[in-house]
């Protein structure tokens, strides 16, 4: 049989239990609400803690959306070379380049070992600088590769720099409409001023061969190191590459911007670009 007395202690143990929560509770909503209190009073009389918060959830919030969007460019450059080299040449990764500037654009790039929409790049600046100033794309981008293995960072020894190895402090002129003489190593200022620079050239000499020993700043052909039938031999090499391919140069040529009229070997496609090389040409640069 059961004791009376512990049949009431339970009930009463639930009571009191019950009240200890209720305690509990009501002393933690009073701290919460005085921490809010203080908090508000504190940031009331230091207007500058709230302008520093506002700061960093603002950066919080940049960042945070900078993020995400490179994620999400990751994301579509995965899914672009997902899709294959079918993509090449399309509006999508690079330039539109017709038959004849794609075929230039890739045996360039595994010539000199650059990266194919990169080349595409260089192939479509000269193209259109060479429809702009009258000379031949090919001749533009023999200059570019001898001259600096399509390294728009090249500087020489004599501070010519560039694609086109162009001298910025004789030529700051014509550098002053894309920004100065820093703009020498903007690849698409550098060959716009460097075919300037080879069109005058070619004028003053009378001949394409004459042409490129002034561009170099050699006086006479036993000064030039050679430069001029180097870049005509790759030139030359560049205008098999586009009959091959079945189009041709739409751009017009001057008379003495011709290529050469004899054909060279075609190299390998394995073959470096070191061996093309002249940025420390013996012929010291005045152009």
């Amino acid at each position: 049989m059961s004791n009376p007395s512990q049949a009431q202690a339970q009930p009463l143990s639930w009571r009191s239990l019950g009240a200890e929560v209720l305690e509990w509770t009501h002393h933690t909503l009073m701290m919460v609400g005085f921490f809010v209190v203080a908090t508000g009073a504190f940031l009331y009389l230091h207007p500058q803690t709230v302008l520093s918060l506002e700061k960093s959830v603002s950066q919080w919030v940049v960042a945070r959306k900078a993020a995400v969007e490179e994620l999400q460019a990751m994301g579509q450059q995965a899914e672009d070379d997902a899709a294959g080299p079918e993509l090449v040449g399309a509006a999508a990764t690079g330039p539109q380049l017709d038959r004849a500037q794609l075929a230039v654009a890739n045996w360039l790039s595994r010539r000199y070992s650059i990266a194919p929409l990169a080349m595409q790049e260089l192939v479509s600046s000269a193209w259109q600088v060479g429809k702009q100033e009258h000379l031949d794309p090919t001749l533009i981008l023999a200059v570019m590769a001898v001259e600096s293995s399509f390294n728009p960072f090249a500087q020489s020894s004599v501070g010519a720099t560039g694609l086109m190895q162009v001298m910025p402090t004789v030529h700051r002129d014509k550098f002053a409409p894309y920004g100065g003489a820093r703009a020498s190593i903007d690849p698409m200022a550098n060959v716009k001023v460097g075919a300037l620079v080879l069109k005058n050239a070619i004028a003053r000499g009378g001949s394409l061969e004459a042409g490129l020993r002034l561009y170099v700043g050699a006086t006479s052909a036993a000064t030039e190191g050679g430069y001029a039938a180097k870049v005509m031999a790759e030139q030359a090499r560049l205008a098999r590459v586009v009959a091959q391919s079945g189009g041709a140069s739409k751009t017009p040529l001057t008379a003495a911007a011709q290529p050469a009229a004899p054909a060279l070997p075609a190299p390998k496609a394995e073959q470096t670009a070191s061996s093309q090389s002249t940025t420390g040409s013996a012929a010291p640069r005045k152009t």
